[in-house]
């Protein structure tokens, strides 16, 4: 992100001289609101999931499954999506061109402080897919057959492996030997923080950390087993992830760097909840929403044959105005935000496509999901826009904020704890800042603070010249109120 409190288009040094010559030009009286939440390691607002861009009958499976529970009605959203790549994965793929199509696959990360409600609100649809998994092994015996008469031609020795949908297990050579029984892929569903904490390098071996990068991308992996030293190669390793983790321990994996698995995951991270009285709550229609899932199980094919969701005239014209958008966007944007942003066409184009299976799944219709139109495209636009990238800002923000977030708060706490009216520029950087930073750098943290209404320049202080860096800054007597 940038270091100048805002971005206006014009060059640093010229917005500054601006910024403060209109400083300097403003009566003493009337300091401008402070935004304390810079005070605070919490984070600000963000919106609660759009309910209305959830189908029926999904929609009041979701509120009243978050409301018979107790618990965010974000999280268990988040697992009906989770759901939908986990059943589908390669199976299914979103073409938004004769050339570029996307597997149904997503990475999600669920994120709250312990005993948020995290686990509860993902129990229901767990079970669910549980039962989808018991009904897929009532036919592993016909797979079984044509496995050993497989192996029996080709004088293999690999085991078999039974129907499944969900991986708990996040060995990555595990996920492997499942996948190569069940090439759609797979969800590993993990409640372990320690493991997302640690999957930017995966376990420190830089090539399991490229192998989890083509799991997103249902890309080709070759690894060898430990135990026998065996090579496994997949063409097709789909694996979708929904994991649940405390915003502390998310510090490790944002910090691997832009391209990194952090920047593929999407976040939800709602915050503590007004109360709801559970004696209130609706019972959810977990039989319906099993009905449901078993269509969309039973739709998705093979990475070799997938069925495929093609966006039609008008979804590719709405997908052509979010495009441009993001483009706009992302020339603004800097480190891990911009990565994450250059992930947003894929995702956009993967959440389209779950939001037109689950419509289809609640509805009657007979023979196959049509086309992706605009309605479909903008409601997933408008998903990843309006809710997920505000948590995922959030997440950046607060669970790994950069270097000069945290000299800017650094500053602001120790504005308030010493009480000074008036402080100088070397104050900043010799007391507060304990010299690790530069003249230049401790002007950025003054500048931000001015933004914030913590400081202004000082106006009987004319030492500095019009246009040039203030020396000295006046503190917000509101300060100490804070």
């Amino acid at each position: 992100m940038s270091s100048f409190p805002f971005d206006t288009g014009v060059p640093a040094e010229i917005a500054r001289t601006q910024h403060l010559v209109l400083a300097a030009g403003q009566p003493e009286a009337g300091w401008p609101e402070m935004d304390v939440s810079i005070l605070e390691e919490e984070r600000g607002a963000v919106p609660p999931f759009p309910l209305d861009l959830l189908v029926q009958p999904w929609r009041d499976w979701a509120s009243d499954t978050a409301s018979s529970a107790g618990v965010p009605t974000d999280y268990v959203v988040q697992a009906v999506l989770a759901a939908v790549a986990g059943l589908c994965g390669a199976g299914v793929a979103v073409r938004i061109t004769p050339v570029w199509s996307e597997p149904l696959v997503l990475w999600q990360a669920v994120v709250g402080e312990p005993s948020s409600g995290k686990s509860s609100a993902l129990a229901s649809m767990r079970r669910l897919l549980g039962s989808i998994e018991a009904e897929r092994r009532v036919h592993d015996d016909v797979k079984r057959e044509a496995h050993a008469e497989r192996i029996s031609e080709a004088g293999s020795r690999d085991a078999f492996v039974r129907s499944q949908v969900v991986v708990a297990d996040t060995a990555l050579e595990t996920i492997a030997d499942v996948v190569s029984g069940n090439p759609r892929g797979v969800i590993l569903w993990c409640d372990e923080p320690a493991w997302l904490a640690q999957l930017g390098e995966a376990g420190n071996d830089r090539s399991d950390r490229v192998r989890w990068l083509e799991a997103w991308s249902a890309g080709g992996v070759t690894l060898k087993r430990r135990t026998d030293k065996s090579s496994l190669h997949l063409e097709r390793f789909p694996v979708s992830i929904l994991a649940t983790t405390p915003p502390d321990r998310l510090r490790e994996v944002l910090e691997q760097g832009d391209d990194g698995p952090a920047a593929r995951f999407l976040y939800a991270w709602p915050g503590l909840q007004p109360y709801r009285p559970l004696a209130n709550g609706k019972i959810a229609r977990d039989d319906d929403a099993l009905k449901m899932l078993r269509r969309i199980s039973r739709l998705a094919r093979t990475p070799d044959d997938p069925l495929v969701l093609s966006l039609d005239r008008h979804g590719v014209e709405a997908f052509d105005g979010f495009l441009a958008g993001l483009h706009a966007d992302r020339r603004k944007t800097e480190g891990l935000e911009a990565a994450w942003l250059g992930k947003g066409r894929s995702t956009v184009a993967r959440l389209a496509g779950a939001l037109e299976l689950l419509a289809w799944s609640g509805s009657d219709a007979p023979g196959l999901p049509g086309h992706i139109g605009r309605e479909q495209v903008e409601a997933a636009a408008a998903l990843w826009t309006g809710y997920f990238r505000p948590h995922a800002r959030a997440v950046f923000d607060r669970a790994a904020p950069s270097d000069f977030d945290r000299r800017v708060r650094r500053v602001a706490r120790w504005l308030m704890e010493c009480g000074v009216t008036v402080v100088s520029r070397e104050d900043i950087r010799r007391r507060a800042l304990g010299q690790t930073v530069n003249a230049s750098d401790t002007n950025q943290v003054l500048y931000r603070l001015d933004f914030l209404g913590f400081v202004r320049p000082d106006l009987a202080d004319d030492r500095a010249g019009r246009g040039r860096p203030a020396r000295r800054w006046r503190v917000n007597p509101a300060l100490k109120e804070a």
